[in-house]
């Protein structure tokens, strides 16, 4: 179809070395597979904020009419002399469309007897996702081998761009060859880093490709040669180098990583990571991933062999996590192994103070099935103790195995049953061990109703030993009866009102919590699992005060709660709530764990429960017990944050528990720009007892247009003993292309909540 024109018209996946190899192909490759996977890597108009406005992008010509045939070729020109046979020429403003493609120049010859299209003079052409503007593009129909020569290409998405001598694209076999490529994201008056290579050849039908003499230039200085790469054109993952990882501890000295990823599989992978540590030695790290349909894992495995500052010692760690599900997704496994050589290993090689203050590490296989009005729990479980303080009697009981099964039956018009049994069997190495079943059938009734919801209920929980006691403290059979009475009432009533010109809905919901139990003595009852429960406002409204199954509470109480929220009705969102309740106790509490002592106190702690949204900016969550009986504040957590945009966040912590040994902490931390280009970020988090920090983090972060700079320095408390590890950890980000050295991002969000890397 041809037409003369009466006039002029106006018109995110590794870094290094792979990421390198995914950037040749997928950037600067012309087929429309071979750009798919990046653009919309780095797509979004956030990531580049900072860059001068993009050039105007000329307008892709179509089709003039939707209905004509995407096979068929539309070659519109100002003027136009064709022959049957021969050469036949187009020019002025001349578009050519055919399919996906579209070409536009000043001349355009076509030989029908070679059926070869020839475009010169500022010749464009668009692809899917891109646009090549070249001296000169030729199209052979028969073979379908189109050549552009000397051009420059810019994608439409993102802000890749580059140049090449020539592109060859052999669409029969599948083939396209590029000579002296280059390729950025930085705008062309301030290319910080290029990425350059003499030949690149992508074999789409394979989907592989190879580049020779690649090179990454900053400043056009080289920074990075390889001579070969060998990399796929999607996004499968490739076997290869990533970035090395650079830093510096005063526990193990200069800290350098080089890891090598190994794409064993489609759905296994490993990634394999030498490590020197100059003050101890050479470490070698382990990870390997896998996933299928049915189930996923990964696996870490970590050895050092000889550490210097420890007179040579072997140290190693090794951990596994499998998930897997059966039966459509009815049945749940779940396995965590975890081991390491020494109780020092997480203090030496842990990255923060959660890490290094763990005691336990946890061993354990758990099975859960669910059926329609059945649900069945295995576990079998023991524990590595990394504390060397805690005596043997003191040490956590292994479960081998335990058994759950729970099944409801609907008996209709608000009535239920349901039966709960669970069997345990508590081995330790020295002392009391045992078996313990709990058999608790259940009664329910619920009358429900808009405005209101009420559910008395009725549990009668028996349990039963089977004990085996070296030091002669407990029978050998020893059992209890226990029922349990309680009554669930709701009420929910509601009112409009209007705030600051705007419809909100608010919310009223009393709960009252009836619980009656008797007392019956249970001090000739092991202790195997349980503890108390710690007062929030979600325990108040149990049935039982402690955990696990070897004791239940005598009660006769009331909890009283309310809950009021607020509800903008325009976009249904919270604007706060805030609960509070407390229990009223008739009588004294006797029961009590070994130790323990009958409490007489006729009130609980009073519960608070609050959060608040301050705008669209600024929110703020708490939580506070205070004690009457003592009276003073039993626990306080309060927590403001200020996030006005993606750039800044700002949180402000206080922590205060009174336990055996007080916690009382305050956390600061946050994210701020000081500059278009340049952030301020840190974490300070203080115990206010021993005046001391716990953990303090600072640095700086630059970005620009295509490229950004990380630099953290870090110190936190490493033991019980006040011992401190400082680390300074440097990182530098090419955007749309990765980054080299000791990756902090992690650190950053785990230390500071709502932190969003920017170069991620």
């Amino acid at each position: 179809m041809i037409k003369n024109k009466p006039g002029h018209r106006p018109r995110r996946v590794t870094t290094g070395l792979a990421h390198l190899a995914s950037l040749l192909t997928c950037l600067l490759a012309m087929p429309a597979p071979a750009l798919a996977g990046v653009l919309g890597e780095r797509a979004d108009d956030y990531q580049w904020r900072l860059c001068p406005p993009a050039r105007m992008v000329p307008v892709r010509p179509e089709y003039s009419d939707e209905t004509i045939n995407p096979d068929a070729i539309e070659i519109r020109a100002d003027t136009s002399r064709i022959v049957q046979q021969g050469v036949s020429q187009f020019t002025g403003d001349v578009e050519i469309v055919k399919g996906g493609q579209s070409v536009r120049a000043e001349v355009v010859n076509y030989d029908d007897t070679t059926g070869v299209f020839t475009a010169e003079g500022r010749a464009h052409l668009w692809n899917a996702g891109m646009i090549w503007s070249g001296e000169s593009a030729t199209y052979d129909t028969n073979s379908e081998v189109s050549e552009l020569d000397t051009g420059r290409y810019w994608l439409l998405d993102g802000r890749g761009r580059g140049f090449a001598t020539s592109l060859r694209n052999d669409k029969l076999n599948d083939v396209t060859v590029l000579e002296n490529v280059e390729y950025s994201t930085c705008p062309l008056s301030d290319e910080v880093w290029r990425i350059s290579a003499g030949r690149i050849k992508l074999n789409h039908r394979s989907d592989r490709g190879s580049a020779t003499h690649a090179v990454l230039r900053v400043r056009d200085i080289p920074v990075f040669y390889f001579p070969y790469l060998n990399f796929p054109l999607s996004d499968k993952r490739k076997s290869g180098f990533l970035a090395p990882q650079l830093g510096t501890t005063n526990q193990s000295g200069f800290d350098a990583r080089t890891p090598y990823y190994w794409n064993i599989a489609p759905n296994r992978d490993a990634t394999i990571t030498p490590r020197l540590l100059t003050d101890r030695g050479t470490m070698l790290e382990n990870e390997i991933r896998y996933l299928d349909h049915d189930y996923e894992g990964r696996a870490i495995v970590e050895y050092l062999p000889g550490d210097d500052l420890r007179g040579g010692d072997d140290r190693s760690l090794f951990g596994l996590t499998h998930r897997q599900t059966f039966y459509n997704e009815r049945g749940q496994l779940y396995l965590s192994l975890n081991n390491v050589s020494d109780d020092e290993y997480f203090e030496d090689f842990g990255s923060n103070i959660a890490v290094t203050s763990q005691r336990f590490l946890d061993r354990r296989a758990e099975y859960r099935y669910y059926g329609r009005q059945t649900v069945f729990y295995g576990l079998v479980q023991s524990y590595q103790t990394i504390d060397p303080t805690i005596p043997d009697r003191a040490k956590p009981y292994r479960q081998l195995p335990r058994t759950l099964y729970m099944t409801t039956l609907p008996l209709g018009h608000g009535w239920l049953t349901q039966l709960r049994t669970d069997a345990v069997y508590f081995h330790r190495d020295v002392g009391l061990t045992g078996g313990r079943i709990n058999l608790a059938p259940t009664l329910q009734y619920r009358f429900f109703r808009p405005y209101l919801d009420i559910i008395p209920r009725l549990t009668v929980k028996h349990t039963a030993y089977m004990l085996d006691d070296p030091d002669g403290n407990f029978d050998d059979h020893e059992s209890s009866t226990v029922p349990i009475l309680s009554v669930d009432a709701k009420l929910f009533a509601e009112r409009h009102l209007d705030i600051f010109g705007r419809h909100h809905l608010q919310t009223f919901e009393p709960r009252l919590f009836y619980l009656l139990t008797p007392n019956i003595s249970q001090d000739n009852l092991p202790r195997f699992d349980t503890g108390l429960f710690e007062t929030s406002f979600r325990s108040i409204f149990l049935e039982n005060r402690f955990s696990g199954g070897d004791r239940v509470g005598d009660a006769n109480q009331v909890t009283a709660a309310i809950t009021s929220r607020i509800l903008d009705t325009e976009d249904a969102r919270e604007l706060g709530h805030l609960s509070f309740g407390q229990i009223y106790y008739f009588r004294d509490r006797e029961v009590a764990l070994p130790g323990g002592l009958e409490v007489e106190d006729s009130v609980s702690e009073l519960v608070f429960e609050g959060a608040a949204n301050l705008g669209t900016d600024w929110s703020l969550r708490g939580i506070l017990l205070w004690d009457p009986n003592q009276p003073r504040t039993e626990k306080a957590t309060f927590n403001l944050r200020f996030n006005p945009n993606l750039d800044t966040v700002v949180n402000l912590s206080y922590r205060l528990r009174r336990a055996r040994t007080d916690v009382e902490q305050t956390d600061f931390s946050f994210r701020l720009p000081v500059m278009e280009n340049l952030a301020v970020v840190g974490r300070w988090n203080f115990s206010l007892p021993e005046r001391r920090s716990l953990e303090t983090v600072a640095g700086l972060e630059y970005e620009s247009c295509c490229w950004g700079l990380r630099l953290v320095a870090r110190r936190f408390l490493r033991n019980a003993e006040g011992q401190f590890e400082t680390g300074i950890f440097m990182q530098v980000q090419f955007r749309g292309l990765g980054g080299v050295g000791q990756d902090s991002a992690s650190l950053l969000r785990r230390g500071i909540p709502g932190y969003i890397d920017p170069f991620d």
